[in-house]
């Protein structure tokens, strides 16, 4: 049985479309912005959207827990069976610099995996969802409303050779000198938003995703039921599903494609000796 009716699912994708127009609201702007305690940059449209999600989110599921970036984290979320997983915005890098690569992310997880996941671009108006057992889907909002949906899938690549990669050059660079092996040659781009990187390969933009370096689980969570659903996998370099809701909510070095071209990437990661002591 599905967590969300559908009644419940148009009114989560408009609490995020909202949450998004908040930020948009600061983007582009002299927004207030400083370091946290971990080192990674925080505005003040950050904790705008943060305070408006927890309010909209905890009133639309009370009895789920929370687990956010933005809020002091709250170990009594594993006692939960759901838990809300939220980066309010997912690229804060460049949402300080005013390039178009953030996203707002809500995922519920169960049992430590997440069962539904919004991604909302704000800049493109595009907002992707999906559902277990009900596919992804993507939906472009004109002026706050929402336009029909589409369904969303993956890239049906099987070369390896001259794919197109959502992943930083010199990681593969400095991972071949240190393992020795040598990556097949691809073509390389990226954005600053780990949710919209991986929902830009479930959109079949991109071939693959790979990231060498720690993440957070409300970077992904979203994004992991969204490639899922969309025919693809997102797991760590050595194949492994992702988990979620855990003590210390870091995910390591990861690989999203669609389900066979997946399959040979993970061929070549596994080559890899991991590096997973710096955030990129």
């Amino acid at each position: 049985m599905s967590i969300l009716s559908a009644a419940e699912i148009i009114s989560l994708q408009q609490i995020v479309q909202q949450a998004g127009q908040i930020g948009l609201s600061y983007f582009g702007k002299n927004v207030k912005n400083w370091q946290k305690s971990d080192n990674t940059p925080v505005s003040e449209a950050d904790l705008k959207v943060n305070e408006f999600l927890e309010a909209q989110l905890k009133a639309f599921r009370p009895e789920f827990g929370w687990l956010s970036e933005e809020t002091i984290d709250d170990l009594a979320r594993q006692d939960k069976q759901y838990i809300w997983v939220i980066d309010p915005i997912d690229g804060t890098k460049a949402f300080i610099k005013g390039d178009a690569e953030w996203v707002v992310s809500v995922a519920i997880v169960k049992n430590n995996r997440p069962v539904a996941g919004v991604v909302y671009d704000p800049v493109a108006g595009l907002l992707y969802f999906a559902q277990t057992g009900q596919g992804a889907h993507i939906i472009e909002v004109k002026n706050g409303l929402f336009l029909p949906d589409a369904p969303l899938k993956t890239s049906i690549r099987s070369d390896v050779n001259n794919a197109n990669l959502l992943a930083y050059k010199f990681h593969f660079d400095h991972m071949a000198e240190r393992s020795g092996y040598v990556w097949p040659d691809m073509n390389y781009s990226n954005v600053n938003s780990m949710a919209l990187r991986v929902a830009l390969v479930a959109q079949g933009k991109f071939d693959a995703m790979v990231s060498f370096t720690q993440k957070s689980e409300w970077d992904i969570a979203a994004a992991d039921i969204i490639i899922h659903e969309a025919g693809g996998r997102i797991t760590d370099g050595y194949g492994n599903i992702l988990t979620y809701n855990k003590t210390e909510p870091n995910l390591p070095h990861m690989v999203a494609a669609g389900g066979e071209f997946h399959r040979k990437i993970i061929q070549h990661t596994m080559n890899f000796n991991f590096l997973t002591d710096t955030k990129m």
